[in-house]
């Protein structure tokens, strides 16, 4: 793909205008998602233009801001191509239907979602926090379907667009989980359940939620932990330590980079099972 973009951009930059564009780029559904540098701004629509030649995509969107609010989204600017930010993104024999600027969701996760989905055993009560539009819980929930496997799962997202998503991605999928719209901190306690599985895909801020997910993990559960770091291993041990402080003893099954965050920086997650929970 790389080399074919230089080929397209071959026709509308020079060679020294093609080394500033990064030519890595995301594609959710069939809207590609590329960053113009400041130096290009004058031909970033020839550039979409050029990103369309591509098959199967039909909008070229460009980057306007990083991601950053409690919803953790960003604004997206369309140069090229179909006048819409609402795509079907297909992943695994799943289809998620989302609009890319009001619902964070990244495709180079898949692997991962995947990797936790396939982790999910026999009769499981299972939290997702931090939703968004349904991705690790509708593929769960579509992994066990298939494998059989009688598994519960709860789900939780603030962003009201992407609880609204979250609900219809159930619905299309034609899966079973429970949706809840509100914040982690507080609709958690509600639920008045344990679970055996948490999944915490929130890396920036999920350290100000671990004691929510402590105090509704079942002795024996598992947390999957996301964090950025330039250390995975140095990192890993900083949450065991975290659990520790706050009366949990826990064991690290794995540490998983699961994607480039910046130069040297990996999205990182830490898989941890409790082992004991703080006497009463």
């Amino acid at each position: 793909m790389k080399q074919s973009l230089k080929i397209f951009l071959g026709e509308i930059l020079t060679d020294d205008e093609i080394k500033l564009m990064n030519r890595a780029f995301d594609v959710i559904g069939d809207i590609a998602i590329i960053e113009i540098p400041l130096e290009l701004e004058a031909k970033k629509k020839e550039i979409g233009k050029a990103v369309l030649n591509f098959k199967h995509i039909k909008v070229v969107a460009a980057k306007a801001g990083i991601f950053e609010g409690e919803y953790r989204t960003r604004k997206l600017e369309i140069i090229a191509g179909e006048n819409r930010k609402e795509t079907i993104h297909t992943e695994f024999g799943c289809r998620y239907l989302l609009n890319v600027e009001d619902v964070y969701f990244s495709e180079r996760l898949g692997n991962e979602r995947l990797r936790i989905a396939q982790q999910a055993k026999e009769g499981e009560k299972i939290l997702v926090m931090f939703a968004g539009a349904g991705p690790y819980p509708v593929l769960i929930a579509r992994t066990k379907k298939t494998e059989k496997k009688n598994v519960e799962i709860y789900a939780i997202e603030l962003n009201p667009a992407g609880y609204k998503y979250m609900v219809e991605n159930v619905r299309i999928n034609k899966v079973n989980v429970r949706c809840i719209l509100g914040d982690v901190k507080t609709e958690t306690p509600k639920l008045g359940m344990k679970f055996d599985r948490i999944i915490m895909p929130l890396p920036k801020d999920a350290g100000n939620f671990l004691d929510t997910a402590l105090n509704t993990i079942n002795e024996g559960g598992i947390i999957h932990y996301y964090g950025f770091s330039d250390n995975k291993e140095i990192f890993a041990e900083e949450v065991k330590k975290q659990c520790e402080n706050l009366g949990y003893e826990t064991e690290i099954l794995d540490v998983v980079a699961c994607g480039a965050y910046g130069p040297g920086v990996d999205r990182v997650c830490v898989d941890l099972k409790i082992k004991n929970l703080p006497r009463a």
